[in-house]
């Protein structure tokens, strides 16, 4: 498909990317990143070919913001898209200016292929999809012969390309809204490094190891993760004594398989673990029955019915829709910086990444990075593939305590580690 064939459409901003534009600037820079691996280094040139051949099909990224009197939107984007060598570190703000107005960027470094999304497109979900269809195109460009002539006309991927839509807004219930208001959180204290640098260290671990781990305490991977942050955040940054603001973990829930609505926009909720671990004494097995139990009340259809009509509420009122963009953005911002105290750590887990068949011997695994902010200045995440969990760290802390917390307490239990660093020192795990 020829960029010169898309008509020119556009849509409005979802109602969670309607905060994104007016929180964003290059220290909030909303950025996240998904990086394929493959077994080989990566040719640039057929890189850009691929991503210009697949970009048409995701109307979710092939375009530009716009503003308008009373909402921005976004339209579609007639430009070239390019990639970049990666030399700088990752997530960091997306000057439209510099990417042809696209909100996204596609880096290449060796064997791995980055996509940088501004969370004002998607979320994960949608941009792993973007991203594996991106790859799909680059190596049926770089090995025409390994494949049938069939499979070479084909465009992997763009058929899971998902609706623009705003799911928040088509599953809408009025009558079961409610008030959300998390209490202010304990945040991680440390010196920090330079504005815009992150420190990356990524915990490969054999998924059969790590369930069975899990398995001892009846207990999900994510379930099980979560109380790993909080109890080293427990140990590493209380000493043990507990705190008088709770610690919580930030879950972000992928809602379209509990919604049934396949969106390409964003289209998540969240779990707030909220540990009110104020005293000395608790035990790694004390968190893990906590968060188990939390996980248990707040992860039903009910719970997210009610966040999103909470969430969605404002964009439904037919007041609130004639109030012009500038003022709008205003209120946003005092509503987002009066909520933004209520998380410690953010653990996003992507889970298993599912590849096409024809292209799984050409991958060797795939990763997840979150911008972090002054309050959150520690993200994590995870997904797997081929047997493999990468749990993954980004953080603009100089120490990397909570890591090594973690990461001690897995191999102590038996679950080999395999670690990748990036802008860290070795020795400082």
């Amino acid at each position: 498909m020829s960029k010169r064939n898309v008509p020119t459409r556009w849509h409005k901003l979802d109602n969670t990317a309607n905060l994104f534009p007016v929180v964003t600037n290059r220290r909030y820079t909303n950025v996240f990143r998904m990086t394929a691996v493959l077994n080989e280094e990566v040719d640039p040139v057929l890189l850009g070919q691929a991503l210009n051949e697949i970009l048409p099909f995701f109307a979710a990224f092939n375009v530009r913001m716009r503003h308008g009197l009373f909402w921005s939107y976004l339209e579609t984007n007639h430009a070239k898209a390019q990639v970049w060598h990666e030399e700088e570190s990752p997530c960091r703000y997306i000057d439209p200016v510099e990417t042809n107005r696209f909100l996204f960027r596609v880096l290449y470094y060796k064997k791995r292929i980055h996509l940088e999304t501004f969370h004002v497109l998607t979320d994960g979900t949608g941009a792993m999809r973007f991203l594996k269809a991106i790859c799909y195109r680059y190596l049926q460009l770089a090995h025409p012969d390994d494949f049938t002539e069939e499979q070479r006309a084909a465009y992997f991927g763009t058929e899971n390309a998902g609706e623009v839509q705003d799911g928040y807004i088509e599953n809408y219930v009025r009558a079961k809204s409610k008030a959300f208001r998390d209490p202010s959180a304990f945040h991680l204290k440390g010196e920090h490094r330079l504005a815009g640098e992150l420190g990356v260290v990524t915990a490969l671990m054999p998924l059969d190891a790590l369930k069975a781990e899990c398995a001892r305490y009846d207990a999900t991977i994510g379930e099980y993760l979560t109380a790993s942050i909080a109890f080293g955040i427990y140990e590493e940054f209380t000493s043990g004594h507990g705190s008088k603001k709770p610690i919580s973990i930030f879950v972000p829930v992928n809602l379209r398989p509990i919604f049934g609505t396949d969106t390409a926009l964003n289209f998540f909720s969240k779990l707030s673990i909220i540990l009110p671990l104020h005293a000395r004494g608790f035990t790694f097995d004390d968190v893990m029955r906590l968060v188990k139990q939390q996980f248990d009340e707040k992860l039903t259809r009910e719970e997210f019915e009610q966040r999103l009509a909470y969430t969605a509420s404002s964009e439904m009122n037919f007041f609130a829709r004639l109030i012009p963009l500038p003022l709008k953005n205003g209120i946003l911002r005092i509503v987002y910086e009066n909520s933004n105290n209520g998380s410690s750590v953010v653990l996003s887990n992507l889970g298993p990444v599912q590849v096409e068949e024809p292209f799984r011997p050409y991958f060797e695994g795939f990763r997840f990075l979150l911008s972090t902010t002054p309050k959150e200045p520690l993200k994590t995440t995870a997904c797997a593939y081929n047997g493999v969990l990468a749990f993954n760290f980004a953080s603009e802390l100089e120490s990397h305590r909570l890591e090594r917390s973690i990461i001690r307490r897995l191999t102590a239990a038996g679950v080999p580690v395999t670690l990748e660093t990036g802008g860290i020192k070795d020795e400082a795990l």
